[in-house]
């Protein structure tokens, strides 16, 4: 497959959007998956943890392609054919093998994730988390509270409880930005109806 990774994603979750609901403006789900990718670069180019190019570029496309398996018929093989194991290493970590509804075994897998795999996780808070509140009167607070807290408050606990021996300071970075972002979406939904 001569494809980079960028074409590989956007091909995959193509018809794909978020806040397809009640005639809301359709947003294509890859502005997720670059703002997730945006967020891991931007910390760590501004941490300086990671050294290694080659896996920097790695986690980048791991957290382009992290909702691949889950979301869309991309095999193993067809990750690995655009990017390398390693990245398919790290979006398999990221990967539920359920569904939203049941975490447990979720929880458990993201504990156990790599760092570099957490990392990206955090990243997929906080870019989550920023839509949320931008977008909660579409969303509700109904949804919010039923749904998206529950989920963001077991994951960010999983993740606090977690040691980053590689990347502290983009650890800390990061969850200095969830913290940010979870207090903005908890201003906004006081403001909103449900």
């Amino acid at each position: 497959m001569n494809m980079n990774m960028v074409e590989f994603v956007g091909a995959k979750h193509a018809g794909q959007y978020r806040n397809d609901k009640d005639g809301a403006r359709k947003v294509p789900y890859t502005e997720h998956l670059h703002g997730v990718a945006s967020v891991v670069a931007s910390a760590l180019d501004l941490t300086n943890e990671v050294n290694d190019d080659n896996l920097r570029r790695d986690m980048i496309s791991a957290a382009l392609g992290h909702d691949l398996i889950e979301d869309t018929n991309a095999t193993e093989s067809e990750i690995v054919s655009v990017t390398n194991n390693r990245t398919l290493r790290f979006i398999k970590e990221l990967t539920n093998p359920e569904d939203d509804a049941h975490t447990d075994r979720y929880m458990d897998q993201i504990s156990a994730a790599s760092e570099e795999a957490r990392i990206i996780k955090y990243a997929d808070l906080i870019e989550n988390t920023m839509s949320v509140a931008y977008n909660l009167n579409i969303l509700g607070r109904d949804w919010l509270e039923g749904f998206y807290n529950p989920i963001l408050s077991r994951t960010t606990a999983v993740l606090q409880a977690t040691e980053f021996v590689r990347y502290p300071k983009t650890a800390d970075m990061l969850r200095t930005c969830l913290k940010i972002n979870t207090d903005l979406l908890n201003d906004r939904a006081a403001s909103v109806s449900r």
